[in-house]
């Protein structure tokens, strides 16, 4: 099938057609975890293709356990791109997200290291 709604895999590219983004570094897997192909998960997985057209955040909103998640990991699975989930709540400081100098691993008393945060290391 090549019309709208049909899997894109091929030439660098991944999507659904007609939208498609490029393959990333990762190993794609031979047998996924998440059916992309039933119907609802497929539009919802093509409406997500098409709002990453544009280089700007995207924010997915729902009820939890609705598969924002799972749809977002699945795609970046199949499409070769490592996922880095961050979780956010009123607990979590700028130091958990940037990073921090902290005693280094079995260095001298006194010695610091920087560790980069959640945040930080996502964007490297």
């Amino acid at each position: 099938a090549t019309g709208d709604g049909a899997f894109i895999d091929r030439d660098g590219i991944f999507g659904i057609a007609p939208f498609a983004i490029p393959r990333g570094p990762a190993t794609t897997p031979k047998t996924m975890s998440f059916e992309l192909s039933a119907p609802s998960t497929r539009r919802n997985a093509a409406r997500l293709l098409r709002a990453m057209q544009l280089p700007k955040p995207i924010l997915l909103e729902g009820s939890p356990g609705v598969g924002k998640t799972s749809l977002v990991s699945a795609l970046a699975k199949a499409a070769g791109h490592n996922l880095v989930r961050i979780n956010l709540s009123e607990q979590t400081d700028m130091m958990d997200l940037l990073g921090a100098d902290l005693p280094a691993d079995g260095g001298a008393a006194g010695e610091f290291r920087w560790a980069d945060g959640a945040f930080l290391a996502a964007l490297k």
